[in-house]
């Protein structure tokens, strides 16, 4: 079924500290605006079974993918593939990506399965 939206007509929800995602999707892919706030971390993890693209398309982030680390600003392109172990941050300011994922990563929707998408913040050393 086709259907047309806007980001802003969609809840937006703090997945992580300074981490929003606003996520739609289709029956075979998902897709989500993620919003990072200075200073944000998304922890190492990979996902076994999803083949993810990053967009970014407002500021410039940290990604490591499968141990190499880059910057991308806006305009740039990462592909993830799945079962690459991948992690990120922030580096100033307000940083804006587009996330696709393939297939559908069900977990991402909000509400669903009432679990989060996302991998534990790093607690403070012991």
């Amino acid at each position: 079924m086709a259907y047309a939206t806007s980001w802003d007509d969609q809840p937006e929800v703090e997945g992580l500290p300074n981490n929003f995602r606003v996520a739609v999707a289709g029956a075979q892919m998902g897709i989500n605006r993620i919003r990072w706030v200075h200073p944000t971390t998304l922890p190492e993890h990979e996902h076994p079974d999803h083949e993810q693209a990053n967009v970014v398309i407002q500021g410039s982030v940290e990604l490591t993918i499968g141990g190499e680390t880059m910057v991308l600003s806006a305009g740039d392109v990462a592909i993830v593939p799945k079962g690459t172990k991948h992690s990120g941050r922030s580096i100033e300011g307000e940083a804006v990506i587009i996330e696709i994922f393939a297939p559908l990563r069900v977990e991402n929707l909000i509400g669903a399965l009432g679990a989060p998408s996302l991998p534990p913040a790093a607690g403070p050393e012991a």
